[in-house]
């Protein structure tokens, strides 16, 4: 925990979806929150999108962080300032109209299941 869903129109020429999801990545361990191997991001590209009637000249990054329950109100919108703060550099100069939204999403520990898997060791005498 935490997740990062990182969704972007596909017309943000220069964005660089890799980088942006590093820096969110860095920002959410700088915020001594969480571990860093424990924060899952994934950016995905939109096709298919609209912004408004026309949305000629738009685009959209929005950032979805998902976290477990047990933070404060004050902490959560930290987190979200500090995400937002870290994409921001990351948009490149273009020629629309670029709006960047972060949403920090407390889910129910109820209804959230995780397992992990260590990756499986060959004897050396088979391998």
């Amino acid at each position: 925990m935490p997740h990062l869903i990182l969704h972007h129109t596909a017309n943000l020429d220069g964005f660089d979806a890799d980088a942006a999801l590093a820096a969110a990545n860095r920002a959410l361990v700088d915020s001594g929150h969480f571990e860093d191997v424990a924060i899952k991001s994934r950016a995905i590209a939109l096709d298919h999108y609209r912004i408004g009637s026309d949305d000629s000249g738009h685009g959209f990054v929005h950032a979805t962080l998902k976290v477990l329950p047990g933070r404060s109100d004050d902490i959560r919108a930290a987190l979200g300032r500090d995400v937002h703060d870290a994409l921001l550099p990351c948009l490149p100069a273009l020629d629309l109209h670029c709006q960047l939204c972060v949403e920090v999403v407390e889910l129910q520990a109820a209804t959230y299941f995780k397992s992990t898997h260590a990756p499986r060791v060959v004897p050396e005498t088979l391998a």
